[in-house]
């Protein structure tokens, strides 16, 4: 039987509406330093990007490194990169995985994160055979919550003590934990 990263193979790019879901490049780096640079975008996610060649150390880390289960966002119309959607912490055993995403805050509030997600959530559960997403945000960054609930995504749990913030020394994140089964997709579908 295949695992899910020979699945994940067959997937490298994703259409949408207005989205084209593809591999990250090298080519991507000054589009990603635009949003990874902005302490606005990373205050919840990654540590702020201080050059250029930063992202390009961390596109080759995270995406050329292990490229599936990860796809830069486009938009179609202009061909923009605007942020990245990943599944993550895969477990072909159980056949579960995490999603996390990231977008570029010109683009915040037009309903592409939702999309983006809910063509991933598509994928997981009808052409990769998965059992459940989760999905985690902090407390205090209620937008990605809302993401993820218009996505499908149930509310699970909160998490206090979770871990430290990357961002603001001392402060200690509660993480809020969503969750979908393959059984509560397929009823909603």
């Amino acid at each position: 039987m295949e695992n899910l990263y020979v699945k994940l193979a067959a997937y490298r790019e994703i259409e949408t509406e207005r989205l084209h879901l593809r591999p990250v490049t090298f080519e991507d780096a000054p589009a990603m330093f635009e949003y990874a640079s902005d302490e606005t975008v990373t205050r919840y996610t990654f540590p702020t990007n201080q050059s250029l060649e930063e992202t390009r150390n961390n596109i080759a880390l995270f995406y050329l490194a292990s490229p599936l289960g990860k796809w830069g966002i486009e938009l179609k119309e202009n061909g923009k990169f605007i942020g990245t959607i990943d599944l993550l912490d895969l477990d072909l055993c159980l056949k579960k995985g995490s999603i996390g995403y990231v977008l570029n805050k010109d683009y915040w509030n037009q309903g592409l994160a939702t999309e983006a997600t809910k063509a991933v959530i598509a994928l997981a559960f009808e052409q990769l055979g998965m059992n459940k997403l989760i999905a985690v945000h902090d407390q205090d960054n209620p937008a990605s919550g809302r993401v993820m609930a218009k996505s499908g995504l149930k509310y699970s749990h909160e998490e206090p003590y979770a871990m430290l913030d990357l961002h603001e020394e001392g402060r200690m994140v509660t993480r809020v934990h969503y969750v979908l089964t393959k059984e509560e997709y397929l009823a909603e579908k």
